[in-house]
């Protein structure tokens, strides 16, 4: 078999120009407020956020930590 995704061992990092998926979980509660987490999807790696503006700094904050990978 290939390079899987799904296959044991050492993934390959993510690389510039790359795309990286990331999974978002939101709630909003009776008052309207948002909540939830941002997965990305390779690793498991999750950011847990509350609030619009948390969400873009838990998305940046999986972005961040591909670039140093």
């Amino acid at each position: 078999m290939g390079n899987d995704q799904g296959s044991r061992g050492m993934e390959p990092p993510e690389h510039p120009g790359e795309y990286t998926s990331l999974i978002v979980r939101i709630r909003q509660d009776d008052a309207g407020r948002l909540s939830g987490e941002v997965e990305r999807a390779r690793t498991g790696e999750k950011v847990r956020f509350h609030g619009l503006e948390a969400l873009s700094r838990a998305v940046a904050s999986l972005l961040s930590t591909t670039e140093r990978s």
